[in-house]
C-alpha cells in the first residue's frame, strides 16, 4: 500500500479528537475527588477522647482501688446549680477528714471539647462551691476525686435537670 490511497483530510492534532479527551477526563475527575475526599478528612479528624489512654490505662488498678475505698467509707457528692454557681454536699457513712478542694470532671462520651472539669472549694463542713455551669447535654463519665487522691468516685450519669448524685447519698 502507497500513502497516496490513504485519506489525507482526517488528519488533525490528537488534542482535537474528542473522545480523547473523554477517556481522560474519567481518570482525572477519580484523582480530583480523591484529594477533595483526603481533604475532607484531614480537616474534619476525630480527635481522641483522651490524649494520654496508656497512663490512664495503667492507672486502672489504683483507681480501682480508690472506687473500693470511697465505698466501702460510703462516700457520696451532691451536684446542684444554683444560679452562676455550682455547689456540692460531700457525704460518707464514716467521719473522713474533708478535704480543702474537690476535683469533678464530667467527659462527653465522644467530644473532647465537651468535657468540664470543675474546682470545687470548701465552704464550711460538708458543703462546697465553685463558678461555672454544670452541663446539660447527655450522658456524662463523671470522676471526682479529692485533694490527696485517697478516694475517687467514678460513675456514668445523665445530665439535664440541674443536680446530679454521685456515689451512696442518702435518702433525705
Amino acid at each position: 500500500m502507497s500513502h497516496d490511497s490513504l485519506p489525507h483530510g482526517d488528519e488533525k492534532p490528537w488534542y482535537r479528537h474528542p473522545y480523547l479527551w473523554l477517556a481522560m477526563l474519567l481518570p482525572a475527575s477519580a484523582v480530583v475527588a480523591g484529594l477533595v475526599t483526603l481533604y475532607i478528612a484531614i480537616v474534619n479528624a476525630d480527635s481522641p477522647v483522651v490524649d494520654e489512654w496508656y497512663k490512664e490505662g495503667r492507672g486502672i488498678n489504683r483507681s480501682m482501688e480508690q472506687e473500693q475505698l470511697a465505698a466501702r467509707l460510703g462516700i457520696g457528692l451532691e451536684l446542684s446549680q444554683v444560679g452562676a454557681g455550682i455547689q456540692a454536699r460531700l457525704l460518707s457513712r464514716t467521719a473522713i477528714p474533708l478535704p480543702e478542694t474537690i476535683t469533678v470532671t464530667l467527659r462527653h462520651p465522644t467530644l473532647a471539647e465537651r468535657d468540664v472539669t470543675i474546682e470545687l472549694f470548701q465552704l464550711d463542713n460538708h458543703h462546697y462551691r465553685a463558678d461555672g455551669t454544670l452541663p446539660v447535654d447527655g450522658r456524662r463519665k463523671v470522676t471526682v476525686t479529692a485533694a490527696g487522691g485517697h478516694w475517687r468516685l467514678y460513675q456514668t450519669v445523665m445530665t439535664g435537670d440541674g443536680d446530679l448524685q454521685l456515689g451512696h447519698v442518702p435518702a433525705t
